[in-house]
């Protein structure tokens, strides 16, 4: 299932008052999804807040011709749907678990007494709700403006986190590749493509789910469009 995190890790009760935490870890509900579980789908009335406490959950939106899209790919810590309770009182996405996921929920009425009550807890939520903003921007910027190269090398700098990449380091990859070449906005077969591609220049080379940097100069080169693949 991968990593597991404490419920204080949650962006909604990191940097809440210890008072504003407890209410919180006592309003939480637990629940286990299976791989394929949907946690609600599109339009149904948003009755919860949720975070990852492991696994992981896809967002999702479907073309009127049925195609998925992928909005974002939720891990352990990351917390989502709190537009939820301050919009429409539907849901804008699908939640579908990707893998076995145990997840933390807020009900919608429990939360929103809180916010009455805890006006901190209204500012971590709007915190929240301004980080997936900035995510869907960047993320619209990154399908529309740059080549799949580009993509995929931004997609494995971000995975090595806040660490410089060095010769011969590690990024691991544990979700499947078609999830991988939807968080890079292309279709599984380009991006197996492209994998090679980077493989045959020298770049990366692929072990299971372990990607080794083998030239993360080249590889930050494409990431900010100075260079050609």
């Amino acid at each position: 299932m991968g990593d597991e995190v404490d419920i204080r890790q949650v962006p909604l009760l990191r940097f809440a008052p210890e008072r504003v935490q407890e209410r919180l870890e006592e309003a939480a509900r637990e629940r286990t999804f299976q791989r394929t579980e949907f946690l609600f789908a599109e339009g149904e009335p948003a009755e919860a807040v949720f975070a990852i406490r492991s696994g992981r959950v896809k967002l999702v939106r479907h073309t009127p011709r049925g195609k998925e899209l992928l909005l974002h790919l939720v891990g352990p810590g990351e917390s989502f749907a709190e537009v939820a309770l301050f919009g429409e009182g539907t849901y804008p996405a699908t939640a579908i678990a990707v893998e076995r996921s145990v997840v933390w929920s807020w009900p919608r009425r429990a939360l929103l007494e809180l916010v009455r009550t805890e006006p901190e807890l209204a500012l971590g939520m709007i915190a929240s709700i301004s980080h997936w903003t900035r995510r869907l921007a960047s993320k619209l910027v990154l399908l529309t403006q740059r080549r799949v190269e580009e993509r995929l090398a931004l997609f494995l700098i971000a995975r090595a986190g806040r660490r410089t990449l060095e010769p011969g380091d590690t990024v691991e990859l544990p979700e499947a590749r078609h999830l991988v070449a939807a968080q890079c906005g292309t279709a599984p077969e380009v991006l197996s493509r492209t994998f090679r591609r980077f493989e045959e220049e020298g770049l990366i080379r692929a072990e299971g789910h372990s990607i080794v940097i083998l030239d993360p100069t080249r590889l930050a080169g494409l990431a900010a469009g100075d260079e050609e693949s």
